[in-house]
């Protein structure tokens, strides 16, 4: 039968025409889901901001606060007031934003959304311009007098506009956040409606698309319908290796890298990654020599079949290694990634490549840091507190307002004018004694935590003395250092205030620490000072592994006028004594020396004249040659005046600012202070030093010091 011209042009038509149906219907619904898409998409980034959002009315209040006690502390606001004038002009920006999404998803004219914004401006409304006012205070708050540092009226005026913002600040959280929490759960509702709407349009659509391909596979040859099939696979690889975080590779047996990568690979290792190319030139720029080549020998062992790779892994050179990466704008950052293999295997069982898979691990590694560094910090807070639980609170306190006093004192010094070189030097000289002096009686104490962070900051005074060349911007950081200590000493002093108070109640403290303990804790007697030296030349002797026995005489009889600077004295020249003085103990066998050294310290009457405070070792004397080297060493002194100086003029080298003939610097030593601060102490007391030395028998310094009120200066050698 022979088939009609419109018969065959009607069967040759409609598969044309049932394709063009489907890819009308397609399209139209792309449309849809297109449109569904902008809008949900618009409606999450409302939804982030408004999430976002709901901590600021909290982080205002914690700025306030800072405001607050900064202004009570007499510190620095301005970068708080500067924080919060951010954070409000960015909330500002932010609801911009959120309007301009609502319009954006379609919410623009929903009565809901409406009356949430409405109540969500006035509340802001209401506490925005608190935080505007805040905002305009310019100018330092604080106005210095005689009798310190006081509020100026643009520090009242701020303290006002703070103390009724965070009056205020608690209604805002409530409202702003409140209004926020509704807006962002109507947004979660609106976006869950529009992701389930969108879900359906693609569900639609792609059962379209289902029917549509199924039309076209239906009508295709083998050959065609195998490319496709070829094509899809291709694109689910391409999204795959585009979609996933880590760096995927593939390596072959000459250790070249294959064609296919993840799209993070490059973004990891910050370099293109160029096909073909070796695994050696893509790790040279990461990692040194060594490791590369321990690295290379690594993963040559992979393509052998007896080797276990899992058990191998262990072993990884690359496990975790950190490299340095340039910025765009100058500099490096520093990252840490994380390099495994594992086998590729085919059908026929034989390894054809190996999976290369790199991560960046930085964020791991940081927060392990953290952690680590945060244990430390809280096993720093329990010594420190047992080191204080072990001072009794009298002398706790005694020591705070000593190292109170000299903490300001290094203050006043700092704020003395000065801009000549010699000035500043003298500045820092003095600086130097006073903040050494506390360490000195913190170390005799045993409060290991403080000494520690005083030393911190003598290391800052060190690099600063060892400058060519010193201004006044140099003293910036140590000014800042320095008021860091004071705070903390601040923290210890109200701690030991509290320990005081508690002390007559002996059954409570008992009740809630060790017998023992608490024993020492209800000690409210200060020890004497002889046991202060006692604590001082056992800690130093422990340091230096060396034998020393300490023998004390007449220090009750000081008169109260020079128990602070006798104290004072007494520690550094017994310090220096064990450190200095005393031989090491091959050195006191080599001398037919008993093993145990002696130091002794004495306080006697000197008839009218006053009295005398005697330091005294059976150590190796003053060592003459030493000293005049470390002073040629050092500049102090020319070949010259060196030739001409007589002994006692050496000796009196041992008392300048900054010298020190130890050849290594430590916690009791080196610093070339000790002596210095003696020396003040006793000009300040109207005194005079003597000094008497024989090689290899003793040395015995002679502090003369005047009945209060008199004054005499020398400091001489015999």
């Amino acid at each position: 039968m022979k088939r009609r011209r419109g018969d065959f042009d009607l069967a040759q038509l409609l598969p044309v025409a049932v394709a063009t149906s489907f890819a009308a219907v397609l399209t139209l619904l792309l449309t849809f889901g297109i449109q569904r898409a902008s809008q949900l998409q618009s409606a999450s980034s409302a939804l982030q901001l408004a999430s976002e959002l709901r901590s600021l009315p909290q982080y205002f209040g914690t700025e306030l606060t800072l405001i607050q006690r900064g202004l009570e502390a007499r510190t620095f606001v301005a970068e708080p007031i500067t924080d919060i004038a951010t954070a409000r002009e960015g909330f500002d920006k932010a609801l911009v934003r959120i309007d301009a999404d609502l319009v954006a998803a379609g919410l623009g004219g929903s009565a809901d959304i409406q009356r949430v914004r409405g109540a969500l401006d006035a509340a802001w409304q209401r506490f925005s311009p608190l935080l505007v006012a805040i905002g305009r205070h310019k100018g330092s708050p604080y106005a210095d007098t005689l009798a310190g540092s006081r509020l100026n009226a643009t520090g009242r005026a701020l303290k006002a506009d703070v103390d009724e913002g965070l009056a205020a600040q608690a209604a805002a959280t409530r409202d702003v956040g409140g209004a926020l929490k509704d807006l962002a759960g109507g947004l979660q509702d609106t976006v869950g409606s529009r992701g389930r709407s969108l879900r359906t349009f693609l569900v639609i659509g792609a059962a379209v698309a289902g029917l549509l391909l199924a039309l076209m596979l239906y009508f295709s040859l083998r050959s065609r319908r195998a490319s496709a099939d070829a094509r899809r696979a291709e694109r689910q690889v391409a999204d795959i290796l585009g979609t996933v975080r880590e760096g995927l590779f593939l390596l072959d047996r000459n250790l070249a890298l294959g064609a296919v990568y993840s799209a993070s690979l490059t973004r990891i290792l910050h370099s293109e990654i160029v096909r073909d190319s070796s695994f050696e030139d893509l790790l040279r720029p990461l990692v040194p020599a060594k490791t590369l080549a321990t690295a290379m020998k690594f993963v040559n062992l992979l393509w052998k079949e007896k080797v276990h790779e899992d058990l191998i892994d262990t072993v990884n050179p690359l496990n975790q290694i950190e490299v340095q990466f340039s910025r765009a704008g100058g500099g490096a950052e520093s990252r840490h990634l994380s390099f495994a293999f594992k086998r590729v295997k085919s059908a026929g069982g034989l390894g054809e490549h190996l999976l290369g898979i790199v991560t960046d691990v930085t964020d791991r590694v940081q927060i392990s840091r953290e952690l680590e560094q945060s244990k430390a910090e809280n096993q720093a807070q329990l010594d420190l507190v047992m080191q204080l639980l072990q001072v009794p609170a009298a002398q706790l306190q005694s020591f705070v307002r000593d190292a109170d006093m000299a903490l300001r004192k290094s203050n006043a010094i700092l704020k003395q004018p000065g801009r000549e070189e010699s000035e500043l030097r003298t500045k820092l000289n003095g600086v130097f004694r006073e903040v050494h002096t506390v360490k000195g009686e913190a170390s005799a104490l045993a409060l290991g935590s403080i000494a520690a962070r005083v030393h911190q900051l003598e290391e800052s005074l060190v690099a600063l003395r060892d400058r060519a060349h010193v201004d006044g911007n140099d003293f910036i950081p140590i000014v800042v250092r320095l008021d860091e200590l004071m705070s903390y000493l601040g923290g210890i002093g109200q701690f030991a205030d509290r320990l005081s108070e508690v002390q007559p109640k002996g059954d409570t403290m008992k009740s809630v620490v060790p017998p023992l303990l608490a024993k020492q804790l209800l000690t409210t007697d200060d020890p004497s000072l002889e046991q202060l030296l006692t604590q001082v030349v056992r800690e130093a002797a422990s340091a230096q592994a060396k034998r020393v026995a300490l023998a004390c005489r007449g220090l009750d009889l000081i008169p109260a006028p020079y128990r602070k600077a006798a104290k004072d004295i007494a520690i550094h020249m017994a310090r220096n004594a064990v450190v200095h003085g005393i031989e090491a103990p091959d050195a006191r066998q080599a001398a037919s020396k008993p093993d145990t050294a002696s130091v002794r310290v004495s306080f006697e009457a000197n008839g009218t004249d006053g009295y005398v405070l005697t330091v005294e070792d059976d150590g190796q004397g003053l060592p003459f040659e030493r000293i005049l080297d470390a002073a040629l060493r050092k500049g102090l002194l020319s070949p010259s005046d060196a030739a001409r100086m007589d002994r006692s003029a050496v000796y009196g080298l041992i008392f300048r600012a900054g010298f020190s003939t130890a050849e290594q610097v430590t916690e009791h030593a080196g610093r070339g202070v000790g002596l210095d601060a003696v020396s003040q102490a006793v000009r300040e007391l109207g005194g005079s030093i003597g000094i008497a030395t024989a090689d290899g028998k003793f040395t015995r310094f002679r502090m003369k010091l005047p009945q209060p009120g008199d004054k005499i200066a020398a400091t001489h050698a015999a």
